[in-house]
């Protein structure tokens, strides 16, 4: 973990439509996307819940065509639900230190990377941000948190390897968690 002051990153971000020279602090009650994606995700579609239109479907009834996507994108929120539990657990745990990943804002290092995971993106209302630091950041290298329907023991366990990479070398950095001050200094794409 490094403190920073006056560092820009970037940030791709979505439905925020932020303004040069807005100011965003990134603390412990910050209510993120990843925060409502974890604690504010309702697992139903049209009112029934998800398991529900799978015990249906045993017994003879069928799943709507159109509802076999939201499922599946339900199914794939669960397992990061699963996994962003533990993860927080171990970090409160053992490492304090490290800025939440609930509660935190997620940057790249260059513009570029920025700008391809932009046009990668198929969200409506994107932007990609450039953003001047004060604050705390970590950075996470080769050892990503992949989703793969494991136990909540099987990502605690890489949890640890995840939080405990330690200097990071530039080239190395696949995502950088930031707790602090934000400021938006030029929006370098937007749709």
């Amino acid at each position: 973990m490094e403190k920073v002051k006056d560092l820009i990153l970037y940030q791709i971000v979505k439905n925020r439509h932020y303004k040069v020279g807005d100011k965003i602090i990134f603390n412990e009650n910050t209510i993120t996307g990843q925060y409502e994606k974890v604690f504010q995700k309702k697992y139903q579609i049209e009112n029934i819940r998800l398991a529900n239109l799978f015990y249906d479907f045993k017994q003879n009834k069928k799943i709507v065509k159109k509802n076999i996507r939201p499922i599946a994108y339900l199914c794939d929120d669960y397992d990061l639900l699963v996994r962003e539990l533990a993860v927080e657990k171990i970090r409160k745990e053992y490492y304090k230190e490290r800025p939440s990943r609930l509660h935190c804002m997620y940057l790249s290092l260059s513009k570029e990377t920025a700008l391809i995971n932009f046009e990668k993106s198929r969200e409506k209302h994107l932007q990609a941000v450039a953003v001047k630091l004060k604050g705390k950041i970590f950075k996470c290298g080769n050892f990503m948190l992949d989703r793969n329907g494991g136990s909540f023991e099987d990502y605690e366990k890489m949890a640890h390897a995840y939080w405990s990479q330690a200097d990071v070398a530039d080239a190395d950095v696949k995502e950088i968690l930031f707790e602090g001050e934000a400021e938006i200094v030029e929006i370098l794409k937007e749709r």
